[in-house]
């Protein structure tokens, strides 16, 4: 989540409604051997995109890359918004990009969370780590908490959350440090069809741009979600980049080739 430059940097440089990630040549492989990602030339600017894949396809090495996480070791990877050109290899602009970029991954929460008293006080205590003053911090708080449904669960532990609260509160725990972006890998993975679409109209009606990675692709064809764009990623590269229905229909008919050239 944010680093500690957040709010001393944010008196000198505003934060940017949105922000363009671009890749140049750029591709990650495991210190294992294996390639996460091979050379990829990509720029993603708009509000919502989706990345789609079968495991092990590159969506987590791509996300990882766009938000910081993981470090191209071919290419380059910018982040830019507004005047700022960022480079997340270079330590002070990674630090930056930290405070640009909210993570979440799947219903991940950090452990601190689970030693709060309760969820409103582990959200108030990691604002608090990064000088936000405390009638912000409740601010903050009580809008998030109303926007993701987690008011009336405010003062229960995380351990007490159900999955789907926890996929909210993950999310909402990103967005508390008030990125410009959020990179969501999977963000309601083992959820049934009505917690995903909680979870799916919780995020996208929220103002921020969201990129994020799934399995389901009746989530990306819903119109009122507005996704404006997906990648499709085969064997750690972008195959297919297009719109919802024309990507969805492609990445079917991948399975479908896929599933066939098995049985031979």
């Amino acid at each position: 989540m944010g680093g500690m430059g957040f709010f001393f940097q944010s008196k000198e440089l505003p934060r940017p409604a949105s922000l363009t990630f671009t890749l140049k040549e750029a591709g990650h492989t495991y210190d294992d051997g294996h390639v996460g990602l091979a050379p990829t030339m990509l720029t993603i600017s708009e509000q919502r995109v989706a990345v789609i894949g079968l495991n092990g396809a590159g969506k987590s090495t791509l996300l990882g890359l766009l938000d910081g996480s993981l470090k191209a070791n071919i290419g380059t990877v910018t982040v830019s918004g507004g005047s700022e050109q960022l480079n997340p290899a270079v330590k002070k602009d990674l630090k930056r990009i930290d405070d640009l970029v909210g993570k979440v991954r799947r219903e991940e929460i950090p452990n601190s969370f689970y030693r709060a008293a309760n969820i409103s006080e582990a959200v108030s205590e990691a604002l608090k780590k990064h000088k936000v003053p405390e009638s912000e911090r409740h601010a903050r708080i009580g809008n998030l908490f109303a926007h993701f449904n987690l008011a009336q669960v405010s003062k229960a532990k995380a351990s007490e959350l159900d999955s789907e609260k926890r996929h909210l509160l993950a999310i909402a725990a990103a967005l508390s440090f008030e990125p410009s972006a959020i990179v969501a890998d999977e963000p309601s993975k083992g959820l049934d069809e009505i917690g995903t679409a909680h979870v799916a109209k919780a995020l996208f009606s929220y103002n921020k741009q969201v990129i994020f990675a799934t399995h389901d692709t009746d989530m990306i064809r819903r119109p009122e979600y507005a996704i404006d764009r997906v990648l499709v990623l085969d064997e750690h590269a972008v195959v297919c980049d297009d719109a919802p229905a024309e990507a969805v229909a492609f990445y079917e008919d991948l399975i479908r080739r896929k599933y066939e050239a098995s049985k031979r």
